[in-house]
């Protein structure tokens, strides 16, 4: 199955770099260490400075063009004019909703207008990344044949990943249903001898940087505990010698037969430099919701929304699995920085002009987070390395993209702190004008929703067409479910605090260390308290606002929202406290009653934030009644 597997065997149980490395590959060791010029040597000048922020690109953007027929419509016939024709209908919905909303009788003052209308543009807008991606689905032709290129297939594991699970994947990427030789590789920051004998046996060769200083810098490139300095070992001793392509994966993320067949297809066209596949998280998700919240909400990015960008609007890279063409990778200088170096990877490769591809039948399936903790932490870590690459690596490289991928990345890179931005305001608007009495917009609050909701439907008639159509990932998920909601809902304080950390990052430079989810749960593992303080606060907050408002101002409508928000968040802190004990008494085979101290304090003060909430709800009828009198129903509205 191996290239020149025999003469191999020897050298998959050292981590020593080979006795001689060709000067087209330099190494730190032969650079005298300086990261510049190990980069200004890998990429044969391509990349003239070097920076914690990523490389400096010198050399002028490639002209790549994909061949015209690489890539084949998705949908067609009658799937592709209902797609058409329900994405006309939400532009429709769109336009109607403002024309509504714009109309001179809802505006009490400019600043109301100007605010609740940017926070509602965002809103009505952000889908618009999606239609576009309906409109242009294409796959890479899947009757190319897989081109004869020297392969490598690759797996990393951490001191913290369990053996079991790698030896899993391992065992899963020898068994491939591919037509031509192929190299699997163990990229292993630790190996104990007992991996080392299973490498040994079973033809695997191991990479390992243990020791190594060049690979253990503070700071990118080639940095300690990060996945991108053990794959850089790889690379630089091996991969870019010995491989046309790398396919790589996390250790938990198994590869279905004809995963590496599907991968390394669409390199056949010379312009591809890289190739993303669909991150399924599902092989934990009966025992964890936070994991069915993930891969319910991903669903549509993991397969349609990747496939609409296809074919020149760069699909992104997710660092479950992805491939590389090793000559691309090297005009960059290796992997790009932060904790999210598929995203900055992606990035770096589209600014010197090579083209990605989406390869929606290469599947894996690995793990989403198995905790809330976990989640949590996914959130905080993603959102602060992307907003650092904003911060510092999209300015560099911005002008040497063309416009369409200007917008692009651009769009990608400012999502979190645009969510963590609208969702703080957005929540801060009824509170306020509940307390003070001041209107911010004058509409009936159920019209609204029947505006705005025109747009949801038809969006959601359209996921369901695509999910149909068995486009999603994985296909059988949901277009809606709790999870899905609980997750949305949850996510937004960790985002922000990520972005606020970024921020501080900035102004404030100190060394970072990446955190590795946990694969698995430690017994009877608590939910601690500050991982619902910002459900609890909001609760609180907005319910308290509402009581004020009610005793004191006439703003009926924004009192409805206040104690409406506040019913969202304290079902959500009470939910993720309960599923929290539920899924620890599974998983550790113990009752529930016992589990229940595992978040015995989320659960006593998201019930103590009740009081505050259902005194609101004691007021609201004399409330009502009062504002409003007999005509409560033709005046209720957002004022």
């Amino acid at each position: 199955m191996t290239q020149a597997e025999s003469a191999l065997l020897a050298q998959a149980t050292t981590s020593a770099p080979p006795t001689t490395t060709p000067t087209t590959t330099p190494t730190p060791a032969d650079t005298g260490g300086s990261p510049r010029d190990h980069l200004l040597g890998l990429s044969d000048g391509g990349v003239v400075d070097v920076g914690p922020d990523g490389p400096v690109l010198g050399r002028p953007r490639r002209r790549l063009r994909t061949r015209r027929r690489s890539f084949v419509p998705v949908l067609t016939g009658t799937a592709r004019a209902k797609a058409v024709l329900l994405c006309v209908a939400w532009t429709l919905a769109l336009a109607w909703f403002w024309d509504w909303w714009l109309q001179p009788d809802h505006r009490v003052g400019w600043v109301g207008l100007v605010v609740n209308s940017a926070l509602l543009l965002y809103l009505a807008v952000m889908p618009v990344h999606f239609v576009v991606a309906v409109l242009r689905l294409r796959r890479f032709d899947p009757e190319v044949d897989v081109p004869a290129l020297r392969t490598a297939f690759v797996v990393t594991r951490a001191p913290s990943e369990d053996w079991d699970i790698a030896r899993a994947t391992l065992r899963a990427m020898l068994a491939q249903d591919f037509p031509h030789p192929y190299d699997v590789w163990l990229c292993d920051e630790d190996p104990t001898p007992r991996i080392r004998r299973w490498c040994r046996s079973h033809g695997v060769r191991l990479s390992c940087r243990r020791g190594v200083a060049a690979y253990h810098r503070d700071t990118w490139p080639r940095r300690t505990r990060c996945k991108e300095g053990n794959l850089a070992h790889f690379y630089d001793h091996w991969g870019y010698r010995d491989y046309d392509v790398v396919a790589q994966l996390d250790c938990d993320h198994v590869p279905r037969p004809g995963y590496l067949t599907e991968v390394v297809r669409p390199f056949a066209d010379p312009a591809v430099g890289y190739v993303a596949a669909p991150s399924v998280c599902d092989t934990n998700a009966d025992a964890s919701w936070s994991a069915r919240g993930r891969l319910h909400r991903e669903a549509l990015f993991h397969g349609p929304v990747q496939l609409g960008h296809s074919a020149g609007l760069a699909p992104v890279c997710i660092g479950s699995h992805y491939a590389v063409r090793t000559r691309a990778l090297r005009d960059v200088g290796g992997l790009g920085p932060e904790l999210a170096e598929d995203f900055t990877t992606t990035f770096l490769l589209n600014s010197a002009g090579w083209h990605g591809a989406f390869a929606i039948d290469a599947e894996a399936h690995g793990e989403g987070p198995i905790t809330f903790s976990a989640m949590v932490t996914q959130e905080f870590q993603w959102s602060r390395s992307l907003t650092v690459a904003l911060l510092g690596l999209l300015p560099r490289h911005l002008a040497r993209l063309p416009g369409p991928l200007r917008v692009r990345f651009t769009l990608v890179l400012v999502y979190y702190p645009l969510l963590a931005v609208t969702t703080t305001a957005g929540l801060a608007l009824p509170p306020v004008a509940a307390v003070t009495g001041m209107a911010w917009i004058n509409v009936n609050y159920f019209a609204f929703l029947a505006h705005f909701w025109v747009m949801s439907g038809v969006l959601i008639l359209l996921a369901l067409l695509l999910r149909r159509r068995g486009l999603l990932r994985p296909p059988a998920a949901p277009v809606v479910s709790w999870e899905g909601w609980l997750f949305a809902l949850a996510r937004w304080p960790w985002v922000a605090c990520g972005v606020g950390a970024a921020l501080l990052q900035r102004l404030r430079p100190r060394r970072i260390v990446f955190k590795v989810t946990p694969k698995s749960r430690g017994g009877l593992e608590p939910l601690t308290l500050r991982l619902v303080a910002p459900y609890l606060l909001i609760t609180v907050t907005l319910a308290s606002a509402a009581v004020v408002g009610e005793l004191t101002g006439p703003s009926a409508g924004y009192v409805f929202l206040c104690m409406l928000g506040a019913t969202s968040y304290a079902v959500l802190t009470l939910a993720v406290a309960w599923l929290h004990v539920a899924e620890t008494a599974r998983a550790a085979g113990v009752r529930l009653r016992r589990a229940l101290g595992t978040a015995a304090l989320p659960l006593l003060a998201g019930t103590l934030a009740l009081l505050p909430l259902a005194l609101a709800y004691a007021l609201y009828p004399a409330y009502l009644a009062n504002v409003f009198g007999p005509d409560l129903f033709e005046h209720v509205g957002v004022r």
